[in-house]
């Protein structure tokens, strides 16, 4: 049985819990442990400040207790990894580990050495009180699996520390589901490496006892059998200048490292746990580099029994000598435990969070700066406390000067249980800088030296408030998870469950697309090998499947599916070959693609992406003025202008073909839907081309890849090669005429006529076949027999050759007399 606990008559609590009793002959230590009346200590937020832990002020405390724990049998279920486990252990996925080799009673009869003292760590000191919980017991539960793991999972590494002395607690409760790792606290080390089994009266420890009774091989069996881990916190605490003595006689000795870790290796192996936590408090000065070798040693003793055991250390908010980036390399310890409270203690100068996360002190955020900058997130557990702390303090005003000390009563760690009836008995306050509740009450304190005296008392403490924003740092740093110090220390109720579960199960935070890109908008489905298809390319993080939806998308709207389907695979790229899922290619149109991707909760981010289906060639039309010229440098067709207009835009060249094929000119399109171009004659090198039947082609793809080929006949013909008039002014009826003169360069069916305006006045001659040289007709001004009326007329010589057709025209004037 438990020491009972006396009750704590000055705080008027309902009677302690049973595993306050051996801190309240603690109070013993207030003399030399906490400030008095009139002195205080120095503020502990200074960076960089070490001081003893919580863990190492209760490991002291608890270390007498006189607990009845029976042997338990072997533990028969052996840890499986949940699937849905998602960090590595030993350099890889989790694995299955073994089984108990031995009972928990062959294991209290395996021994190594007899310690002499009763701590490994030196002499024990009790330290102050804490405030006790009111827990109804009747409405305790026992540690025990109490709801089903979720398949879904736990998004980060859940690691609770199961003191010994909560073990025995018959209202601990154990939630398998919101829980992965439980590491029970603990067997302290010799300086020789011993385990310690035995106190100095040869019975066995309390720490030994516990690792090895029945109710931890319930715990053992529970766990596995729902996913969880159990390991083994080996304790060698160095606050004290005989613990350091001690520290320093194990970490210097190669012998004492090894024997360590062989029998590290054998207390995991014989129970048939899952690994070992090292709470080496703080490392002695310069043994940083043996304690890395320590680590190293206990992997490599735990490998040799079996590859997949976790292995971690623990460390405080200041980095101090830990040697994080070694001790954590590859073949080292998986992770660290971050102890992240005692930020404030007993002595502090004003009161507030043992673990604030932020302000203008050192705090929790500061803290996983610092060490992210050194080694990687995930590598790095969070601790988070499930306890706070009271003061005697000078008013009643947040963050108060601390005056605790004989007089007006001991600074006091406070379980959470107990803080959150003090907070329902004299109303919950929030202090939003340091993210805590706190509350603020009158304490009377009786003393033979002082009488009774009655101060304010402050208590400041995490709810599921408070550590649901840690745990929000945690998702927001990407660090492997958080550690509770303790289980247990919540009793009965279930509110900080749910805040894990909030967090890290019943996720609502939806994987991050960091960006999102598509290879092309618009795709032409046609087989030809060019753009064919489209893919969309997701860069995210969180994510574990993937999905992605196809929808015709019409005036603003979207319309039945065509595509759908999944896939599990990392990288989040989704091809979209234009076709249903009947493998038929769709209408051309433009079509919705959504890409979504989902976390191990289901919950979803997507993208969408307008895309255009086009298998459709570009229409375009093709013009020259003229279409024949005569580029001899006379004025008169020298040139022609070539234009192109599309209803898509094309990308390609636009061309002057010789017969041949050969290009003689040639200009870019890029993207256009208009082109303009003036051509003289000339090829690429700027001479001038021969007489023939040249071809003006538009040759371009859409942004589909669909070719659109447009072409027109475009003639070089010089054929006729010059045409003047004498005069080019008469006046018939005074008997004057006026000769055209003409030269054909080949020979021509020519036809020539007088026109005014558009309207024919004279035909002379009707393809009469010529033969290249110089011709000449006189005109009397006459038109079927008669005058013609005074005015401008023009001659049109129109001659037709192997090339083709080719025209030309001079003006004449006809004056009266």
């Amino acid at each position: 049985m438990s020491t009972p606990a006396p009750r704590l008559a000055a705080d008027r609590r309902p009677p302690a819990r049973p595993r306050l009793a051996a801190l309240i002959a603690g109070m013993v230590m207030l003399a030399v442990g906490a400030p008095t009346a009139t002195t205080q200590a120095a503020e502990p937020f200074a960076h960089r400040a070490v001081r003893p832990t919580i863990q190492y002020e209760e490991a002291l405390a608890h270390a007498a207790d006189n607990i009845d724990f029976a042997p338990g049998g072997r533990v028969t279920i052996g840890f499986t990894p949940r699937r849905s486990d998602r960090w590595t252990v030993d350099g890889s996925k989790p694995q299955a580990l073994p089984a108990g080799r031995l009972s928990g009673k062959a294991m209290r009869g395996v021994q190594r050495q007899t310690p002499t003292g009763s701590d490994a760590s030196g002499t024990i000191m009790p330290v102050g009180p804490v405030d006790g919980p009111n827990v109804d017991p009747l409405t305790a539960v026992p540690a025990h699996p109490a709801a089903a793991v979720d398949p879904g999972g736990l998004k980060r590494e859940v690691f609770g520390f199961l003191p010994y002395w909560e073990l025995s607690d018959s209202s601990t409760r154990l939630d398998w589901e919101k829980l992965s790792t439980v590491a029970y606290f603990g067997v302290g080390a010799t300086k020789t490496g011993d385990l310690l089994r035995k106190n100095g009266d040869g019975s066995t420890s309390v720490g030994w006892s516990g690792w090895t009774s029945s109710k931890m091989t319930d715990v053992i069996n529970a766990a596995h059998g729902s996913g969880a881990r159990v390991v083994l916190t080996i304790q060698s605490f160095a606050w004290s200048a005989t613990g350091a003595s001690n520290q320093k006689a194990l970490l210097g000795s190669s012998g004492n490292r090894a024997n360590l870790a062989r029998q590290i290796a054998a207390a995991v192996r014989d129970r048939g746990a899952d690994g070992v936590n090292l709470d080496f408090e703080p490392i002695a000065a310069t043994y940083a580099d043996e304690f890395t070798l320590l680590v190293k040693k206990v992997r490599s003793e735990l490998d040799a029994v079996h590859a997949g055991y976790q292995l971690t250390f623990d460390t405080t908010g200041w980095i101090g000598n830990y040697p994080i980036e070694d001790a954590t390399g590859p073949g080292m310890a998986d992770a660290i435990v971050i102890m992240g409270y005692d930020y404030r203690s007993a002595s502090s100068s004003t009161v507030g969070s043992i673990a604030p996360i932020g302000g203008s002190t050192y705090d929790v955020n500061d803290t996983l700066k610092s060490y992210l900058t050194r080694i990687a997130a995930s590598r790095i557990i969070l601790g988070v406390p499930y306890y706070g702390r009271a003061w005697s303090t000078s008013t009643s005003a947040l963050n108060s000067k601390n005056i605790s000390g004989t007089k007006n009563g001991a600074s006091a760690a406070v379980i959470y249980g107990t803080a959150r009836q003090y907070a329902a008995d004299h109303g919950k306050l929030w202090d939003p800088v340091e993210g805590v509740a706190w509350t603020v009450y009158r304490r009377e304190n009786c003393t033979t030296t002082y009488g009774c005296v009655k101060p304010w008392r402050q208590l400041y403490f995490d709810t599921a408030k408070a550590l649901k924003a840690k745990y929000d740092l945690v998702n927001k740093k990407g660090v492997r998870g958080v550690a509770i110090w303790a289980l247990g220390y919540d009793g009965t109720r279930t509110e900080l469950y749910r805040a894990l579960e909030d967090k890290f199960i019943a996720d609502t935070v939806p994987p991050v697309i960091a960006s999102a890109s598509v290879s092309n908008a618009t795709l032409s489905p046609n087989g030809d090998g060019r753009v064919d298809s489209t893919t969309i390319s997701l860069s995210v993080t969180g994510q574990i499947n993937f999905g992605w939806v196809v929808e015709p998308f019409v005036d603003g709207s979207p319309g039945p599916k065509v595509s759908s389907g999944s896939s599990t695979s990392k990288s989040v790229k989704y091809t979209w070959n234009g076709k249903d899922s009947a493998g038929k290619v769709v209408p051309d149109g433009k079509y919705r693609i959504t890409v979504w991707t989902a976390d191990a909760s289901d919950n979803r981010a997507s993208v969408a992406r307008i895309v255009t289906v086009d298998t459709r060639a570009a229409g375009v039309k093709t013009s020259a003025g003229p279409v024949s010229i005569s580029p001899d440098g006379d004025g008169h067709d020298d040139r022609t202008t070539l234009t192109m207009s599309g209803d898509e835009a094309l990308t390609g060249k636009a061309r002057i073909l010789a017969p041949d094929g050969r290009t003689v000119r040639r200009w870019a399109l890029t993207k256009a839907t208009t082109g303009r171009w003036v051509w003289g004659g000339h090829d690429l090198d700027g001479r001038r081309v021969r007489d023939d039947r040249y071809t003006f082609r538009i040759k371009g793809r859409d942004v589909a890849g669909n070719q659109t080929i447009e072409q027109m006949v475009v003639r070089v013909d010089r054929t006729i090669k010059s045409v003047h008039w004498a005069s080019g002014s008469f006046k018939p009826k005074a008997g004057q005429r006026d000769q055209v003169n003409f030269a054909l360069r080949r020979s021509a069916t020519t036809t020539l006529a007088i026109y005014q305006g558009s309207t024919l006045v004279r035909t002379i001659w009707s393809k009469r076949a010529l033969t290249k040289g110089l011709y000449a007709w006189r005109w009397n001004g006459k038109a079927s027999g008669a005058y013609v009326k005074p005015g401008t007329y023009r001659i049109v010589i129109d001659a037709i050759s192997r090339i083709g057709i080719s025209s030309f025209s001079r003006s004449v004037e006809v004056r009266a007399p």
